[in-house]
């Protein structure tokens, strides 16, 4: 496809045929997380599928995840991730669930051993955190904070 004619700014825009995201940043958190172990450790902390027909727990929160630090603020933030197919591909995210199954799985959760395995899986990061920096204050100690415990 040919080049736009270059008007004030110096740089030329050129049509593709490519697909394209206005959320590449998210690709390069979804590709520390998955450095980091997250969806391993979710295997191994969150509760077992009761039946065939679910979405494990990785495709729930690696989701929530991207969408709650690219500015999401409720579920139906979620679309924007779920349409997304260039940041799927990348990602390789695989089909996305609904925001009902999102909320849904939630509940299910937060009912029963799922957020004693969010915490198993905090603690994780936190530990594999902190033995890559060798600090282990990481709390304020300094200015106004420093005379209000």
């Amino acid at each position: 496809m040919g080049a736009l004619a270059q008007m004030v700014l110096p740089f030329q825009v050129e049509a593709t045929d490519e697909t394209l995201t206005a959320n590449a940043g998210w690709v390069l958190l979804g590709e520390f997380i998955q450095g980091l172990g997250f969806n391993r450790w979710l295997q191994q902390e969150m509760p077992k599928l009761g039946s065939g027909n679910g979405y494990e727990a990785t495709a729930y929160m690696t989701s929530l995840v991207l969408m709650l630090n690219g500015g999401g603020r409720s579920l139906e933030d979620m679309r924007t991730l779920k349409s997304d197919s260039a940041l799927s591909t990348l990602l390789k995210l695989g089909v996305l669930p609904s925001t009902d199954a999102v909320s849904d799985w939630l509940r299910r959760i937060g009912a029963g051993e799922g957020l004693l395995g969010l915490s198993r899986i905090n603690r994780r990061i936190v530990a594999t955190r902190i033995r890559q920096t060798g600090i282990t204050a990481h709390t304020a100690q300094w200015g106004c904070f420093a005379n209000h415990r």
